[in-house]
């Protein structure tokens, strides 16, 4: 949550807290470590000890190994920004599209008909990922694919906007209260 914190403050407005936040599943990242793993450290490496051992290999082995750390770290964060961050306030999903690129949209608690998942396969069932959907009043769906723990997610997703709607009810029903009471001062005085 201090990472979430540190990372996404600038989606946050004053006051807002991140209370709960949905990530994709770690399997996401699977296929990318394999692939920089073997042709990024593993395969230059290899072919630089048995033969290629020249200060010019060693050099480009090492340049090499560096653009794949660069890649496996735009992986990375590529695979943690896409998120969707309940707060206090509301819901803010997040797409990460590339350095310079992100999209993010506000859903507000009384705008959200509820949250879906769907978990496939043997594998999803196994590792417990699947896909999720927020169903809003609009008609638009917002959809996050391979969410580690879909079922906690959505129950916490569900906590949360009761929680803020049962806080707004309390609100309007104070306010209606003091509205009610300063009628009936104004009314008594005036009698």
């Amino acid at each position: 949550m201090i990472i979430d914190k540190i990372i996404f403050a600038k989606h946050l407005e004053e006051g807002e807290k991140i209370l709960y936040s949905v990530h994709k599943h770690w399997v996401e990242m699977v296929k990318s470590g394999i692939e920089v793993g073997f042709f990024g450290l593993l395969l230059p490496w290899t072919l630089y000890l048995i033969g290629f051992n020249t200060e010019l290999f060693f050099w480009v082995a090492v340049l090499w190994s560096v653009f794949a750390y660069i890649r496996f770290m735009y992986v990375l964060i590529d695979w943690y920004s896409d998120t969707w961050l309940i707060t206090t306030m509301s819901i803010i999903t997040i797409e990460w599209k590339g350095v310079f690129s992100n999209n993010a949209a506000r859903l507000g608690y009384e705008d959200v008909e509820g949250a879906a998942y769907e978990i496939k396969g043997f594998w999803g069932t196994i590792l417990r990922y699947g896909c999720m959907t927020l169903r809003v009043m609009s008609g638009s769906h917002a959809q996050l694919k391979n969410v580690a723990n879909p079922k906690k997610a959505e129950l916490a997703i569900a906590r949360f906007q009761d929680q803020f709607l049962n806080d707004r009810n309390m609100q309007d029903t104070d306010s209606l209260k003091a509205l009610l009471s300063s009628l009936v001062a104004h009314h008594n005085r005036n009698k």
